[in-house]
C-alpha cells in the first residue's frame, strides 16, 4: 500500500515536471516576443545606386511589412525585398507583429546620392 502511494506520488511529480517545462517553452514565444533582425544596409547609409535590397531575419512573427506593404519570408525566416530609393533622404520602416499583437518596428534612413556622369 505505501509502495503503491509511493509510485503514484512519484509518476505525479514527474508529470508535474514535464507539464511546467512543456508550458515554459510553449510560453517563449510569448515572453520574448517578434525579433527583427536587418542585415543589408546600416542605418544612416548614403548610397550611389538608387536599387538597394533590404534583407534580415524574423522569429516569432505572423504578420510582416515593408513601408506598410506585406512582405514574406522563407522556412528560415530570412527576407529579401528590392526597393527603389528618391534621390535624396529616404525612410524605410519595417514592421513585425506576432500573433498576441506585440509590434517590433525598425526603421532604416538612407541617403541616395546618384553619381553624375560627365
Amino acid at each position: 500500500m505505501i509502495r503503491k502511494l509511493g509510485i503514484g506520488l512519484l509518476v505525479f511529480v514527474v508529470l508535474a515536471v514535464i507539464g511546467t517545462g512543456y508550458m515554459y517553452l510553449r510560453s517563449l514565444d510569448f515572453l520574448r516576443g517578434p525579433i527583427l533582425i536587418l542585415g543589408s544596409i546600416q542605418n544612416g547609409s548614403t548610397v550611389g545606386n538608387s536599387l538597394v535590397a533590404v534583407s534580415g531575419s524574423v522569429e516569432n512573427i505572423a504578420f510582416l511589412t515593408l513601408n506598410g506593404r506585406q512582405i514574406f519570408t522563407n522556412e528560415e525566416g530570412s527576407f529579401l525585398e528590392k526597393l527603389l530609393l528618391a534621390p535624396g533622404y529616404n525612410i524605410i520602416t519595417l514592421e513585425a507583429k506576432d500573433r498576441f499583437g506585440r509590434v517590433k518596428t525598425e526603421r532604416l534612413e538612407l541617403v541616395y546620392e546618384p553619381e553624375i556622369i560627365n
